[in-house]
This record gives C-alpha cells, sequence and structure tokens, in this order.
C-alpha cells in the first residue's frame, strides 16, 4: 500500500503532452510485486524509476543514490502526512519541473522530494525504485494498461478506442485527483454491500474496506493480524479476511481476500473522503484496464489470469533484496503461527536455494513466484544464518 493524501484541485489546463503527432505512445513496465514500474526524467535527469500509482496526484522522490543527479527548481521544505500510524514526514516542495517519458513530456510540474525513505521501495522491489507518479499521466491521456503484455498505451484524451467485445465500461467519479468506482462486495453472512472504492494500482493487493465506513461492513469469522503495508505516516496494520466475492457490472470474483485497516491507519483517509476502501492490483492485474480519464469512465477486459484463485502470502514470510541490483535475497518478515514461523525462519536469513535453484541465478520475481505456488506445495529452503547454513521444508498454506 502506497498513497499519499493531496488537497489540490482539479488542473484543467493540461501539463503533460505527446512530443510528435503521434496518436499513442507505448510504455513498457515492470511488474513486481503486483506493481508496475516505469522510466521517468524529471529536469532531463537519467531515467529513473517510478511506481505509476493512480493513488498519487504530485511526483514524490522516495529515494535518491549518490550517483543520481535531480536538479529541482525553487525547493522549500513542507510537511506531508498520508495513510499510517506514525507523525508527519519532512519533504522538499518544487515547482515548475519538467518532466520526460517515452514519446511525451510535460512542463510545470510539482515535485515532492522526501527527507526520509520510509517506503524502501528499492529492497522490496529488487530494483532501483526512486519515486511514485499517478495522477499527471492518467488525467492528460486514455490509459490503457495491459498486464499481460507488460505494457501501457497512452492515447491523446481525444482518441476514440475500438470497443472491445468482452469489454465493460464503468463510469468513473473524480474527486480531489482521485478516481472512484461503485463496486458490490458480498460478505460471510451473503449480505450485499455496495461500496465506493478509490482505484489504486500502488496497492499490491486486492482489496482494503474500511469497516468504520459503512455500518454493514463486517469482519469474517475467519482473519489474522497482518501488516498491510507502509503510508507515508507510517505502517498500515489490520486484518486479512476471504470474502464471497466481489463484484463490478457483469464481473464477478469469489472468495478473495480483503484488508481491514485498523482505524488508526486509514484517519487522514477518512477525513478527507467518503470512500469505503480501495481496489488493488491483485484484482486489476486480472484484466487489461482502459482509464480514460477526460471522459470519467474505466473499461476492463478480463485476460487470462481472470479465472486464477487468490492466494495472500502462503509461505508466511517476505522477501527483500538488502544490496540493491545483486541476486541476494533475505527473509524480511515471518508472520507469527505461519508456516515460515513453524520451521523456524527468521528475519535476516540469506535465502540461498529453493527447491535445488541457486538464487544467485534468480530474479526477485522467480523467487516469488515460488511462494505463490498454491497451497499444498512444499518448498526445500537452503539459508544462510550466524555463518551456519540451514535447510528446512515447509508447505505452503491458506490461513484464511
Amino acid at each position: 500500500m502506497i498513497g499519499t493524501e493531496t488537497h489540490a484541485q482539479f488542473i484543467l489546463n493540461d501539463t503533460v503532452s505527446f512530443t510528435s503527432k503521434r496518436k499513442s505512445v507505448v510504455v513498457p513496465f515492470h511488474f513486481i510485486h503486483n506493481l508496475m514500474v516505469i522510466p521517468v526524467q524529471i529536469n532531463n535527469s537519467p531515467p529513473l524509476n517510478f511506481i505509476l500509482d493512480t493513488g498519487v496526484k504530485n511526483i514524490l522522490i522516495t529515494h535518491l543514490y549518490y550517483t543520481d543527479s535531480l536538479n529541482l527548481n525553487h525547493a522549500s521544505e513542507i510537511v506531508i502526512k498520508g495513510l499510517g500510524t506514525g507523525d508527519t514526514l519532512k519533504a522538499f516542495y518544487s515547482r515548475g519541473n519538467s518532466l520526460k517519458m517515452k514519446g511525451i513530456e510535460g512542463r510545470n510540474q510539482d515535485v515532492y522530494v522526501m527527507k526520509e525513505d520510509v517506503f524502501h521501495l528499492s529492497a522490496r522491489m529488487g530494483m532501483p525504485i526512486h519515486g511514485i507518479i499517478g495522477y499527471d499521466i492518467f488525467k492528460n491521456f486514455i490509459v490503457k494498461i495491459n498486464y499481460s503484455s507488460r505494457h501501457i498505451t497512452l492515447y491523446r484524451p481525444d482518441a476514440t478506442l475500438k470497443p472491445h467485445k468482452r469489454g465493460e465500461v464503468y463510469p468513473l467519479y473524480l474527486e480531489r485527483d482521485k478516481a472512484y468506482i461503485f463496486a458490490n462486495v458480498r460478505q460471510h453472512s451473503g449480505d450485499t454491500v455496495r461500496v465506493k472504492l478509490v482505484i489504486d494500482t500502488g496497492a499490491s493487493h486486492s482489496l482494503s474496506l474500511y469497516l468504520p465506513s459503512h455500518n454493514r461492513l463486517s469482519l469474517p469469522p475467519k482473519v489474522m493480524e497482518a501488516y498491510l503495508g507502509r503510508g507515508l505516516s507510517g505502517d498500515v496494520n489490520g486484518k486479512i479476511g476471504r470474502i464471497n466475492s466481489f463484484s463490478i457490472g457483469r464481473h464477478e470474483l469469489q472468495n478473495l481476500p480483503a484488508s481491514y485497516p485498523d482505524e488508526a491507519s486509514i484517519q487522514a483517509a477518512m477525513q478527507i473522503s467518503d470512500r469505503n476502501g480501495n481496489l488493488g492490483s491483485d484484482i486489476l492485474k486480472r484484466f487489461t484496464v482502459i482509464f480514460d480519464y477526460p471522459h470519467s469512465q474505466m473499461t476492463l477486459i478480463p485476460n487470462k489470469r481472470y479465472k486464477e484463485p487468490f492466494h495472500y502470502n502462503l509461505a508466511g514470510f517476505e522477501v527483500s533484496t538488502p544490496v540493491v541490483g545483486m541476486k541476494l535475497y533475505e527473509v524480511a518478515y515471518v508472520v507469527d503461527g505461519s508456516p515460515a514461523h513453524k520451521v523456524g525462519l527468521k528475519e535476516g536469513d540469506q535465502i540461498l536455494s529453493i527447491n535445488g535453484q541457486n538464487c544467485f541465478s534468480m530474479s526477485l520475481s522467480d523467487v516469488l513466484g515460488y511462494l505463490e505456488k498454491g497451497p499444498g506445495k512444499k518448498l526445500r529452503l537452503k539459508l544462510y544464518r550466524e555463518k551456519e547454513v540451514h535447510q528446512v521444508v515447509l508447505t505452503l498454506q491458506n490461513r484464511i
């Protein structure tokens, strides 16, 4: 979960546009942890890696390396706050900057640079991540995200896209620079609740529901305590449980995990909007998604992952890359009572091999793929801890 809350009004004069008369631009993206990463240049900098996040308005620089060069205009120190239970953070705010991507350029861009890297995105993603970008891209174009081919196509706002026979169009509601949809969730009791959700490509989960926002929302009978992610103002904790279904239009996805953040973690969001939660990438990735902010609509076209079952952390541990750029993987977090906890995994354990496959020859996506094989699959892990090699076998398990 990555997100900030902003208070700027909708800007009518576009500041990002094509560099030529072409009708569309195709931008490839990396897809890790259900998050899209695209290259962006700020003020003629070398290409920087940004997570594309519909939940964020302005460009947010979360981390710069000593080799990165970035010249910002008119920078002044400010205080920012977002999701999470911690304090506010200090950042630098800069106006009048330029933005460049393949085939497009922007002017007069606001940029925020965090003084402290609270997200640690590079370690989580296994590659250098410099920041987050969102609304300034989506508001200026029709944006088609093909999760299967890992490409984003940007079309001019006046473009007419050929309807897809399997596509369904839904109204988008733009409020405070964020896009919302209405959908239905069917809970364990069979009760169906209509919910207003912010669309959040920067959230790797499927669905988040805010219990205080609706008197008919309730926890499933079987839940587990969980670390749900990181907001600007600290960790977001809560519970995870399964709902019977999520439906929008003719599409219905069944037996999926929903996150229920603690009330303290979502105070900022609750104060700004009457939303009931957010819709994340574990649902969106099952479609080709067309965001059409200029015409306030969204199209969903099911892809080959549409019918895949929803899993949530079957192994019970997270993976990080302590040295970005090296194929070095560590256990970052172990969930109490999980398969990983039961076989004795500890935070900081280096993962040497999985099922006989040397991790030095694997990408982070390869490693994560083993952890998502499905319930009942066994993992043989070779670990390095305190100058000793340990071997364990754990069985992937659905705990909700």
